[in-house]
């Protein structure tokens, strides 16, 4: 196993370092995904929201936990692909905050492929305050430790 993976077990749970979401950021994910409505890309607009100015598209704020996550060895050279994705929004992020996320492997078992796992990781993310702003479960056929 790379040193990038750490073992993993039901119930590990790892906390990724945090990130600050900038508006450098918003752009360029708009620009990914085409996504130009006016909370994400138009502060005038975004001022006479309920938020007060842009913030950050949710499935945005979603793959950026993900991608925080994979700094913790937790993913790592295991992975096979993603099987399903169920992701609850219950928060914004407005440009300048900060967003972690806490992991869980909630369950892992074999597969009836030898060598494989099925392997479900429960997500939380939490802007600066710790209030959690996304939860999540992500499934993921790894090769097995």
């Amino acid at each position: 196993m790379s040193a990038s993976s750490r073992p993993i077990q039901q119930g590990l749970t790892v906390v990724s370092a945090a990130r600050t979401i900038g508006e450098g950021d918003i752009s360029i994910f708009a620009g990914l995904t085409g996504d130009f409505t006016p909370i994400h890309i138009d502060e005038e607009f975004a001022k006479k929201t309920q938020h007060g100015t842009r913030i950050a598209h949710g499935p945005h704020t979603m793959a950026t936990a993900v991608g925080m996550a994979t700094h913790t060895g937790i993913f790592g050279e295991r992975v096979i692909g993603m099987v399903n994705l169920n992701w609850d929004f219950m928060g914004v992020v407005k440009v300048g905050e900060t967003i972690h996320s806490r992991v869980t492997v909630e369950t892992i078992r074999p597969t009836s492929k030898p060598g494989r796992d099925l392997a479900t990781y429960a997500f939380e993310v939490m802007n600066q305050r710790d209030e959690v702003i996304q939860r999540g479960r992500m499934m993921v056929l790894v090769k097995a430790d």
